[in-house]
């Protein structure tokens, strides 16, 4: 079932027994089958009421047993779907998720967020960064960063006072969902809880930044991918990294290779710092900054063409581009973006 594509009216569960009961999910409404009026009708008539031990001359009618036998018919029941969408099934929850709906947060997910508010114990964090929109709201508290001095221990008032040297308004971070209270997540105003305790989270800089429809993100294994790393066209032996988060919010950069090899060594947290600042102090050179644009207009070229923005669309899109012999400024122009996207199109990408 969680493979199917419905539409609106369309019948996706019957209910005739308590054993095929289901609960109504987003996307979903409950209508009653054709003939239940009369079925009610008919169980109406078959409540029975028996008085035993009545009193013949009505004395002590309080001690009479009175004993209820009801027979109803099994409550017929539809579930129609009210929009269009695949169907997902938790248990018995049934319900309909929109391929363009809102972002629905899942514990682990990784995102890309801007700091919006600074509270005495957490910042406020928008996961919804398309112009002109608002929501999207999440919360990054302050025991769920690491502390710039590095050490473990607990927060003080003093680390409170600090926050706004950590993490000011209108810095652009990455974070994972640690938990959704609330089972409407973003779209539907629960609370989302996200923490930065990873090498790879923190304040984003020195890099470029796109915006994207969070269903053109999938879930994958890994969601931090480096570009370049086999000398693909396009590229002129030039590393990128880009992270794409599952609330369309997409960082690239220029590849930060020693913190690559510490992932694998796990190195203290200390270095890591050194490493982060060491890379927003260098600017970026104009081969560099060549390459960074072509990938982020690879995106945006998908993005036009409502393509799903994997890493291996990107490095098609932008390999066709140079074997094309278009310029990074040409790229967005929309003959160009049709004939650039077209080696995209009926590919499988295993996620």
């Amino acid at each position: 079932m969680s493979s199917h594509v419905v539409i609106p009216g369309q019948i996706i569960a019957t209910m005739t027994t308590e054993e095929e009961s289901f609960l109504r999910g987003h996307g979903t409404y409950i209508e009653q089958m054709e003939g239940d009026e009369a079925n009610a009708n008919s169980a109406a008539s078959n409540i029975q009421m028996n008085n035993q031990d009545r009193d013949d001359d009505n004395d002590g009618g309080d001690g009479g047993d009175h004993s209820l036998n009801i027979n109803l018919a099994p409550n017929n029941q539809h579930l129609i779907s009210s929009t269009t969408g695949t169907i997902t099934r938790t248990n018995k929850l049934i319900q309909v998720i929109q391929p363009n709906g809102s972002f629905a947060p899942q514990t682990g997910d990784p995102i890309v967020g801007r700091i919006t508010s600074i509270t005495s114990t957490k910042w406020g964090v928008s996961l919804n960064l398309i112009h002109g929109k608002s929501g999207g709201a999440a919360s990054l508290p302050l025991t769920g960063i690491n502390l710039p001095d590095g050490m473990q221990r607990m927060r003080t008032s003093a680390d409170a006072l600090s926050m706004r040297e950590v993490l000011k308004e209108g810095d652009l971070i990455s974070a994972e969902v640690r938990m959704v209270q609330g089972q409407s997540g973003v779209g539907g105003g629960g609370n989302v809880v996200l923490h930065a305790r990873s090498v790879r989270c923190g304040r984003l800089e020195n890099g470029c930044f796109v915006m994207v429809p969070s269903w053109l993100i999938a879930r994958r294994k890994k969601h931090f991918v480096v570009l370049g790393a086999n000398n693909e066209e396009g590229f002129d032996g030039i590393q990128v990294e880009v992270l794409l988060g599952c609330n369309g919010g997409i960082w690239i950069q220029r590849a930060m290779l020693e913190l690559e090899d510490m992932n694998e060594s796990g190195g203290i947290l200390e270095e890591v710092q050194r490493i982060r600042n060491d890379h927003a102090k260098k600017s970026c050179s104009m081969e560099e900054r060549i390459v960074l644009a072509r990938v982020k207009n690879a995106i945006e070229a998908l993005k036009m063409v409502y393509c799903r923005i994997t890493p291996e669309h990107i490095l098609m899109v932008a390999k066709a581009s140079v074997e094309q012999g278009y310029n990074v400024v040409d790229m967005l122009r929309p003959d160009v973006i049709v004939k650039i996207t077209d080696c995209t199109r009926g590919q499988h990408i295993e996620l």
